[in-house]
């Protein structure tokens, strides 16, 4: 039930819709069912009326305006000076920005603990390719409008995140092992002469790529400095068989750090998936990685994405991370929480903010390309990269991209190295309009 939190939830949501000019719609937006209709003759009032449940719907939805409605009707009526809008954008806005559903369907995870992208309402009802809560704030600025009230648009210009998750620093962290295992059929045998090649010093590693990688966003980032930046997230060592089998002591650990330093990226944590298990364990982690490069850290990504819980945020805040970048889903690109933005989290669970602004993924390269995922061509590669950047761009949002360095590996049937380059034209191109 959603009645007894009414002024909490709307109060969230119009910050979340109308950004900075929330509090002019203080007196002139009740988020109630009008039980007085002389209200109507004395002031120009919108009412919106509130559902009485938060359960997720199941598609097909009904529309307003063309904008999928989560809750509610599709129904706007004119009383006197006032309008009646029985359309929920602020529970709809709600339930996509705090992951509600989530919470609703515990049950629903993958083989990883994730909330799986295929199972989410915004990709089953046909819209995880465009953010409705900016379509939501777009309709209520129109409906203030008609009641008497200018609310401005967003002040805010196209931006671009580019992230980096250093999960591998080598392909051949262990060549012995690597030589073993081709010699007994266990790898390609092309791994056993690329593997002597590089301990040879004949070649690089395919994955030491990072200072590459990071020479491409600077031409970017160059071209529109107060609208392009970069972070690395650097994993630590947890023991865990999924997470980095580097240590942040290593020399090859050290030189990326350096890299990315020298690069001006930001540096920020890649909180393993121990800590995804075991969200106590990021406090820690944190504290390893500012020891390791002498800088504070106040971001992060969850390694796997696996932030499996929407109040696990707690432990992020308490470890002193503000800012994160996790939130998007690894089985298909999109808008997971219906924004194209930066925005404050809420913790749907204790009812109250985080603390943490979240720069929500658009788009990562292993979900284009993976045999588990999309598993999609180049070309069909860039038509979803490209369609992103245009919708992101037209909300004069933020983009956030992940590619990993290891990515870049000149490998047969790799299409990142330059499927990367032509994404970052195109965004050179845009940011220059």
């Amino acid at each position: 039930m959603i009645q007894p939190y009414g002024e909490t939830i709307l109060s969230y949501a119009l910050e979340i819709l109308l950004g900075e000019s929330c509090g002019l719609a203080h007196g002139k937006l009740i988020y109630e069912n009008p039980v007085n209709t002389n209200c109507f003759d004395n002031e120009p009032i919108l009412f919106i009326c509130p559902s009485d449940h938060l359960e997720p719907p199941s598609p097909p939805l009904s529309e307003i305006d063309g904008v999928p409605l989560l809750f509610g009707q599709p129904v706007v009526e004119r009383r006197g000076r006032g309008l009646v809008v029985w359309a929920d954008i602020v529970a709809s806005t709600f339930f996509l920005v705090t992951r509600y559903e989530e919470i609703a369907r515990r049950e629903a995870r993958d083989g990883h603990g994730r909330f799986p992208g295929r199972e989410s309402l915004p990709f089953r009802a046909g819209f995880l390719n465009r953010p409705i809560v900016e379509e939501y704030g777009d309709l209520l600025r129109k409906w203030l409008r008609e009641v008497g009230l200018h609310v401005p648009p967003p002040r805010r210009e196209f931006s671009v995140l580019l992230t980096h998750d250093v999960d591998h620093l080598r392909k051949y962290e262990r060549p012995l092992r690597t030589m073993a295992c081709a010699a007994a059929g266990l790898r390609p045998r092309r791994d056993l002469g690329e593997c002597l090649r590089v301990v040879s010093g004949l070649s690089r590693d395919p994955y030491d790529r990072l200072d590459e990688m990071l020479g491409w966003d600077d031409v970017l980032r160059v071209s529109a400095p107060s609208r392009v930046k970069n972070v690395c997230f650097f994993p630590v060592r947890s023991g865990y068989p999924l997470d980095a089998r580097f240590d942040l002591n290593d020399p090859i650990a050290k030189t990326a750090i350096e890299c990315a330093i020298g690069h001006e990226a930001e540096i920020g944590l890649h909180a393993s998936y121990a800590a995804g298990l075991d969200p106590s364990r990021i406090r820690g982690e944190k504290e390893r990685l500012e020891l390791a490069t002498d800088r504070p850290v106040i971001s992060n990504r969850h390694h796997y994405l696996s932030w499996r819980e929407p109040e696990d945020g707690a432990q992020l805040r308490q470890a002193g991370i503000t800012e994160d970048s996790t939130l998007g889903y690894p089985d298909v690109p999109g808008f997971r929480l219906g924004v194209c933005r930066p925005i404050p989290l809420f913790d749907p669970v204790r009812m109250e903010p985080m603390g943490i602004i979240e720069h929500p993924l658009t788009l990562m390269d292993i979900t284009l390309s993976g045999a588990n995922y999309l598993n999609a061509s180049e070309e069909a590669a860039w038509e979803i990269a490209r369609d992103l950047i245009e919708t992101v761009r037209r909300h004069r949002g933020e983009l956030v991209l992940l590619w990993h360095n290891s990515s870049l590996a000149p490998t047969p049937g790799n299409y990142h190295p330059s499927l990367y380059r032509r994404i970052l034209e195109k965004l050179k191109q845009h940011l220059a309009d």
